[in-house]
């Protein structure tokens, strides 16, 4: 017999901060858009988001929710800089760049950049200001083409302008195969999932 018992959750009964904890640990596992940019005034930032999808293939096109405010009440460098100049780049996340990807997390003044001071190397992007990572395999070009504000933050949607992909993670296709990337996701809380092994379902010919 099916088990029907259920806990309801009730989200008008929560407060924000646990509509947000619960929301991590039932949306699972979550991509991370690992987002460098830089500022109208030159300096570059870099943190990580995990509510984060693509959303339309024609114009290829993803999304990414980022709060307003850092915890001192200024706009966040990353929201600021890609309202102020309309581009960003997302660096996927393999798991061997958990460690510098959870440090990039830590909020810095404005000005003062995470990719300086972890040491990480980037290379220029061709269309967009924002620099890329050069240790991230795949770094997606990104020029705003709209951002929707709802509630505490703002969804960002970016057209995909030119996308940089690590040679050996191209199969036969085209297409980059999960088992050389082995991306890392996010889970609820501070806990990520390290990348296991993909299973096909159907043939590889069907979208969905």
């Amino acid at each position: 017999m099916t088990d029907t018992s259920r806990v309801k959750i009730d989200p008008a009964r929560l407060t924000p901060a646990q509509n947000y904890f619960f929301l991590i640990s039932a949306i699972v596992p979550r991509p991370i858009a690992w987002i460098s940019t830089r500022s109208p005034e030159g300096s570059t930032n870099l943190a990580p988001f995990s509510f984060f999808q693509g959303v339309a293939a024609d114009p290829p096109t993803l999304m990414v929710s980022i709060a307003r405010t850092k915890k001192s009440g200024e706009t966040k460098d990353t929201l600021a800089n890609i309202q102020a100049t309309g581009e960003f780049v997302v660096n996927m996340v393999p798991g061997e760049l958990a460690g510098p990807m959870e440090a990039s997390a830590d909020e810095l003044p404005a000005g003062e950049s995470e990719i300086d001071r972890a040491g990480l190397a980037t290379f220029s992007a061709e269309r967009v200001s924002a620099p890329c990572l050069a240790d991230s395999p795949v770094n997606l070009e990104c020029r705003l083409s709209r951002e929707v504000a709802i509630g505490s933050c703002v969804a960002v949607f970016g057209e995909v302008l030119l996308a940089h992909v690590r040679e050996d993670l191209l199969d036969e296709r085209g297409t980059i195969d999960p088992d050389r990337l082995a991306p890392l996701a996010r889970l609820g809380g501070s806990l990520y999932l390290p990348y296991g092994k993909a299973i096909r379902l159907r043939p590889a010919s069907g979208s969905r």
